[in-house]
């Protein structure tokens, strides 16, 4: 068996820029109780690393960073005996928000390391799974454009080039979407699939999930609208009149296949991915230990 109490993936480049002391004060205390502390990059191979602790006995691994962080430790993780922990030091943190972690570092490194453990739903897309959503048209080529800049570029003023740059170029996707009850053709440029169902009454933009084991997959898309009107739909949204928007679709299921003539810019957990031109989506329920606070 492994000495230490688990392994903490940290990633230095996610959405929140801590200062040097508190990068070192998190690394001491985590070290202080007994994780093994990996600080990871993109050379990191994450799911090896994962996979060499699983087999010597290891059972908790936890990711320090954003949705995207968690996203690429998950993988290994699901369907085994594994306790997933999270310190949210992302932008949005819709992950840990959505499981009541809390967003300071030091009370989810507590919860990591002596909550309780809940078992939840996870989604997979062909080979990969999710925890939030898998997304695409708009979204995708947002961070597409937001993410050319550069880390080292100002996050806000990245965000707005991506914005503007998106809105100029404003992609959309055709795709056969599938089901076990239902076949469709869809032209859009908002396409979105949800592990669990998002509660869009409320106000604003962090729109939750309050439960993480329905056991269905939720699925959002809106028809080909001009600028325009996209923006009146946006403005729906905020106010947390979303499904009063015309034109809005949704409806729940548990596996679907999505098809396309062309490979596939996805959203997935706030990560980009290319994927083929079919991608089969289904929910995997119950298939994720993860910590959380008592």
């Amino acid at each position: 068996m492994p000495k230490q109490k688990g392994l903490l993936f940290f990633n230095k480049s996610s959405g929140i820029r801590m200062p040097a002391a508190e990068v070192t004060a998190l690394i001491a205390e985590a070290e202080a109780a007994g994780l093994d502390v990996i600080r990871i990059d993109g050379s990191t191979d994450i799911r090896s690393l994962t996979r060499e602790r699983l087999d010597a006995g290891q059972r908790l691994f936890i990711a320090a960073g954003g949705d995207g962080t968690i996203n690429h430790v998950v993988q290994p993780l699901v369907n085994t005996e594994a306790t997933l922990g999270v310190l949210p030091l992302g932008t949005y943190n819709h992950f840990a928000r959505d499981l009541g972690i809390p967003l300071d570092w030091r009370s989810a490194l507590e919860a990591a390391l002596t909550g309780t453990t809940q078992q939840i739903d996870t989604a997979r897309a062909n080979d990969r799974y999710f925890v939030n959503n898998l997304s695409m048209g708009l979204y995708p080529e947002l961070v597409a454009r937001r993410e050319e800049r550069g880390r080292d570029y100002p996050r806000w003023k990245a965000r707005l080039w991506g914005m503007y740059a998106t809105f100029r170029k404003y992609p959309h996707v055709t795709l056969t979407i599938e089901t076990e009850h239902h076949q469709e053709v869809v032209r859009t440029h908002v396409f979105m699939v949800s592990n669990n169902t998002y509660d869009l009454s409320r106000l604003g933009v962090e729109a939750p999930r309050t439960r993480m084991t329905e056991g269905r997959l939720s699925v959002y898309w809106l028809p080909h609208i001009g600028r325009f009107a996209l923006m009146r739909f946006a403005g729906h949204y905020l106010a947390g009149r979303v499904r009063e928007a015309p034109g809005f679709r949704s409806f729940r299921t548990m596996r679907m296949r999505v098809q396309s003539r062309k490979t596939l810019r996805v959203g997935m957990d706030g990560e980009l991915f290319v994927m083929p031109e079919q991608i089969v989506i289904t929910i995997v329920p119950q298939s994720l230990l993860v910590r959380v606070p008592r």
